[in-house]
């Protein structure tokens, strides 16, 4: 396969997979309010949402270097999703709805890691610029967020799960879009050991960057789970609430155009310290609930708290974990990114707000501040800081 077919293909399949996640992260917290659930059991289904994570992501992404076949585990993980969620607009109740909800998160949950690796290991192997394949999956977040939050302002609330719903269903039908991923990489290791995969992730230098990488993502934990009812609550409209979202993937999505510049000028650990540093600035603004224009600003930290973080990180997996099992280190960096520890943010996230409203995005600015260290730390015992 040429490397435009690969660019061209990979990158129209991630403009719509995300479309659901796009309208799911900010308002979901609201559809679930309009079921009736408290703060405290929206942030729970959300957390437990995340939480499930922890088990499906490894388990898929294993999946994936056993049978060497990660594009068939990408289909058929995003069908079987896309069924749950529709599933979720039939049942009532605060224990049916976890339930449904946290099924629907695990199949959905190897996805992500999943086109990750095959994403950064085709840019690699084509010569292609990760970021500008990565992009058309923020632009699928995008328009997501801005296109729901539009519609509800004319429709109610409690169509979000439809929404959420048809979106999945759109994403399903473009892993048909998907290429095949056979010769990207060099080797392919049928028969993964995993003692091999256990000496990679527990070398002092991964813990430390999988900690800082980890925590600088958990940081968003009170955003994601209660940041559309914070934004409801300081009186926005919908679509403000959208357009909030929005301009925080957009600051991403620049970012991205240029991400093989970014990372040659400052290399991986350091984009990871960048990144969080970015973090404790956004959530301290955040803090203060300045005015609307102080907040779009410090929604375009995103570019940093996320999108520097995560460039970091998905090119020190690459440069560090061998071939053959870069999917299996993936599937457990984000059981403990997207699993425990975001899940651990998101289910404080509804007591901390209920006990202090806005005041507790210093709880995450503090967190931010806790990965930066970390961060500085690895730049000084990784070959690969600079």
């Amino acid at each position: 396969m040429s490397s435009r077919r690969f660019f061209v293909r990979f990158s129209a399949f991630n403009a719509f997979l995300f479309l659901g996640t796009g309208i799911q992260l900010p308002f979901l917290p609201l559809w679930l309010r309009s079921e009736g659930l408290s703060d405290s059991q929206i942030s729970l289904i959300v957390a437990a949402m995340m939480a499930i994570r922890i088990f499906a992501m490894p388990l898929g992404t294993y999946l994936a270097d056993l049978t060497g076949n990660r594009r068939r585990v990408i289909v058929l993980s995003t069908l079987a999703s896309f069924v749950c969620y529709g599933l979720l607009y039939f049942v009532d109740g605060f224990v049916s709805l976890l339930i449904m909800a946290v099924l629907a998160a695990a199949l959905f949950a190897p996805v992500g890691p999943l086109i990750e690796v095959f994403a950064i290991e085709g840019s690699a192997h084509y010569g292609i610029d990760y970021g500008r394949i990565r992009l058309w999956a923020s632009l699928s977040f995008l328009s997501g967020s801005l296109l729901s939050g539009l519609l509800l302002e004319f429709v109610p609330v409690n169509a979000v799960i439809l929404l959420i719903a048809g979106a999945q269903g759109i994403g399903a039908l473009a892993t048909l879009l998907l290429p095949p991923d056979h010769g990207i990489v060099k080797s392919k290791t049928r028969q993964i050991r995993f003692s091999a995969v256990l000496v990679c992730v527990l070398a002092a230098s991964f813990l430390i960057f999988a900690a800082a990488s980890s925590i600088g993502q958990a940081s968003h934990g009170l955003l994601y789970a209660m940041g559309s009812v914070h934004f409801s609550d300081l009186g926005y409209s919908k679509f403000t609430i959208g357009k909030l979202w929005a301009v925080a993937v957009i600051s991403e999505i620049v970012m991205f155009a240029f991400s093989n510049r970014i990372h040659r000028r400052f290399g991986s650990v350091n984009l990871i310290a960048l990144g969080v540093s970015c973090g404790v600035l956004r959530w301290g603004l955040m803090a203060l609930e300045p005015p609307l224009a102080i907040m779009y600003l410090a929604q375009t930290l995103h570019a940093g708290s996320f999108g520097l973080t995560h460039l970091g990180t998905m090119h020190c997996i690459r440069e560090t974990i061998p071939d053959g099992m870069r999917n299996t280190v993936q599937g457990l960096y984000s059981a403990l990114s997207g699993g425990i520890l975001l899940s651990a943010s998101m289910w404080a996230a509804g007591p901390l707000y209920g006990a202090f409203g806005g005041q507790a995005y210093w709880v995450m600015a503090a967190c931010a501040a806790v990965a930066l260290v970390l961060a500085l730390i690895l730049a000084r015992i990784s070959p690969r800081a600079n």
